[in-house]
């Protein structure tokens, strides 16, 4: 840019930054099929349950089945005789049942289960009728003590008038028992009714062509269930498209009321994903009030968590992500994670531990999500402490507006400063807000900011360079208030000169008026071709053309 049209402040376009993109590789898993020793001809597949949760398997909805435990005693373990990875261990006393309703029109139900055990000779498993916890006859098979070895075993019972069954097994001792890979399927169940692979239901979609892409990354959902995970893989994995616009942004306060039923099933036009024990809707404790409801976490491993739908940050220049959180005095807060597709999660940031359970703001950069489409934000208690978190006021917005002294996306607070900071350098108002926008503001357009982010660079403030700013912050500040284009701009000649001049150097205003005039000028021509230091601007231990050059740079 010419000085001349620097100084006339002509709107200017900065061309020569780059911006840099945000890549994400993604990994696909896939999952092993069920084993075809276990699903037999005319047999349908209706649920797998294999234990990995260290709380215990969960309630199921179907279609195609619905799961429901109304006991479960034990406790997770690292299979010890199975190699099918994690267990359920029942001790001496122990039971487990699992009331099961499978699609209507399934005439007969089998449970197929891996059993171990060194000596529970007592052992046994029924299916049958479901009565108010466990069923009091039906088929029972005895689980035989083969000294550890893994046993495949199956019940199998008619599905009775109400359509519902319960399954049961009991270890009466004297050993522990293990018990794996649990399998139900069930005989002549009529299809689900087909559904597009737009919308949650059975197992599977109408498109053949597009379920067998999504399947291909997640056998569940042709296995168990298409749910909204599977709705949402659509897009994620390139199958195709159902349309699930991602809004740029999301705010709630999670509302002034109690619900039942967990925040997902409360807020579902907020939330796709809960996990873990909760999370739930509470009106009291931490940031909670009995006219304010807050999201509280619930204990146990894995986390309870709750996840965002997909946001749109692709047209961002800066986010932030700001709520309040209370977490009681000790116990480690909460962690804030991105999911972008398949790729493993980034941890955006957590709160740390606090002798206080006040509640307090908090707020994090999301930078590393601008440019980025379906994104969504995953929200971990950080501890198993049971309703040690509670989270209000959730809020993630992009390009929020910002003070002209800070860095962010291009909305500033003061619009006249912005206006006047962008008649200089578009690109404050059109990409980003830099640290070259926070100078323009100071130098040029009034902004009350404590420093200047050009000042204090590389490149010495005595020698000419390309950029703007040099290292000596003091000298910087004082060379570019008399000349704001050396920080803008690049630090030229007339930029030495000043430093020359205001930063311990020789002086053009020789006769110490406060203005380099004629009377400087006689003053120096006075003494020409002598050695007086006094006139010797440039140091050459000589009065003449050099330190002429000098006094008539700094003239006026």
């Amino acid at each position: 840019m010419a000085r001349a049209d620097f100084i006339s402040l002509m709107p200017c376009s900065n061309a020569s930054r780059s911006v840099f993109g945000f890549v994400i590789v993604a990994f696909v898993s896939t999952m092993a099929m069920l084993s075809p020793a276990r699903a037999g001809e005319g047999w349908t597949p209706l649920h797998l349950e294999s234990f990995i949760s260290a709380i215990g398997p969960g309630d199921v909805e179907g279609p195609p089945m619905d799961v429901s435990w109304c006991d479960l005693d034990g406790s997770a373990v690292n299979s010890g005789f199975c190699p099918t990875g994690r267990a359920w261990r029942l001790d001496p006393g122990d039971r487990i049942v699992a009331r099961l309703t499978p699609n209507p029109g399934c005439g007969r139900v089998r449970v197929w289960i891996y059993a171990a055990s060194l000596d529970a000779a007592g052992a046994w498993m029924r299916l049958g009728p479901a009565g108010p916890c466990g069923p009091d006859d039906g088929a029972t098979v005895g689980v035989p003590a083969v000294n550890g070895t893994c046993l495949d075993l199956m019940v199998e019972h008619e599905v009775p008038p109400n359509g519902s069954l319960e399954w049961m097994i009991v270890n009466p001792g004297p050993s522990v028992l293990l018990i794996d890979e649990l399998f139900v399927e069930g005989e002549d169940c009529a299809d689900p009714e087909v559904h597009s692979c737009c919308e949650t239901g059975g197992p599977g979609c109408e498109d053949d062509q597009l379920r067998d892409c999504v399947c291909a990354a997640d056998p569940y959902c042709c296995e168990v269930a298409w749910d909204a995970v599977c709705v949402q893989a659509v897009g994620e994995t390139g199958c195709g498209d159902c349309g699930m616009d991602c809004p740029a942004g999301l705010a709630t306060d999670f509302g002034t009321v109690y619900i039942p039923g967990g925040a997902c099933a409360a807020l579902p036009d907020f939330f796709v994903s809960c996990e873990g024990t909760g999370p739930y809707l509470s009106i009291s404790g931490g940031c909670a009030g009995t006219d304010d409801a807050a999201l509280r976490f619930g204990g146990g491993f894995p986390w309870s968590t709750i996840e965002t739908r997909c946001l749109d940050f692709s047209h961002a220049s800066s986010a932030r992500l700001r709520c309040v959180v209370s977490v009681s005095p000790g116990v480690p807060g909460p962690v804030f994670e991105a999911m972008v597709g398949q790729a493993p999660p980034i941890q955006l940031g957590r709160v740390p531990v606090s002798a206080s359970g006040a509640c307090r703001e908090v707020q994090i950069d999301l930078a590393p999500l601008v440019g980025v489409n379906d994104v969504r934000i995953r929200i971990g208690s950080g501890s198993s402490v049971a309703d040690g978190t509670r989270l209000d006021d959730l809020v993630i917005e992009l390009d929020p507006p910002h003070g002209p002294c800070e860095s962010g996306g291009v909305v500033v607070d003061d619009p006249a400063i912005g206006q006047c900071t962008c008649g200089v350098d578009e690109y404050c108002c059109s990409v980003a807000w830099d640290e070259l926008c926070i100078t323009i503001a100071t130098l040029i357009c009034e902004a009350d900011c404590p420093s200047i982010p050009t000042c204090g660079t590389e490149g010495s403030c005595e020698v000419a360079h390309d950029g703007p700013g040099c290292a000596d912050v003091e000298c910087c500040s004082r060379v570019c208030a008399a000349d704001p284009y050396c920080c803008v701009v690049a630090w030229d000649h007339p930029c030495v000169v000043i430093s020359e001049s205001t930063c311990g150097g020789p002086n053009p205003d020789l006769n110490g008026d406060g203005v380099v005039d004629g009377g400087d000028l006689g003053l120096l021509l006075a003494g020409w071709g002598s050695r007086d230091p006094a006139l010797d601007l440039d140091g050459d231990g000589n009065v003449g053309g050099g330190d002429l050059g000098l006094l008539l740079a700094a003239w006026g």
